[in-house]
């Protein structure tokens, strides 16, 4: 796991993002997992690719502009959805992630980070499973 004072982006050793998307892959399994949701930002986008590629699931990415949340693609009927980033520790993200998955008619299983846990409390993914790789440096 990465340290909280740790400043370095997840990016900055493939190896180690590639690592960390297996683990979490490892860890969702098992969940019924039909899609992969996560920021379009890099280090998200990234990350959530190797989960999606280990699950054999689609990705789908998200965006915001000026408040109004959508998905470049919408989701599978039924999906049942991952929220995966780096670190997810604001509300306002996996509330927003788990927001336009819901209104999708997605059911959101899981929130999956690398960092720290994610917060899922008060929001829109409320009772999913948190989940967070701790993957040793090589």
């Amino acid at each position: 796991m990465i340290a909280n004072n740790d400043t370095a982006s997840i990016l900055d050793d493939p190896a180690r993002t590639e690592r960390s998307g297996v683990r979490l892959a490892e860890r969702l399994g098992g969940r019924g997992i039909t899609a992969v949701v996560c920021w379009d930002a890099s280090e998200d986008a990234v990350l959530a690719h190797v989960v999606a590629r280990e699950l054999g699931v689609e990705l789908r990415l998200a965006d915001e502009v000026e408040g109004i949340i959508t998905l470049e693609r919408p989701l599978p009927d039924g999906a049942v959805v991952a929220l995966v980033g780096a670190e997810l520790t604001a509300r306002t993200a996996v509330s927003g992630l788990a927001g336009v998955a819901r209104h999708s008619g997605a059911r959101v299983a899981a929130v999956a980070t690398v960092r720290t846990p994610a917060i899922v409390t008060e929001t829109e993914a409320a009772g999913a499973s948190v989940i967070t790789a701790e993957v040793p440096e090589a």
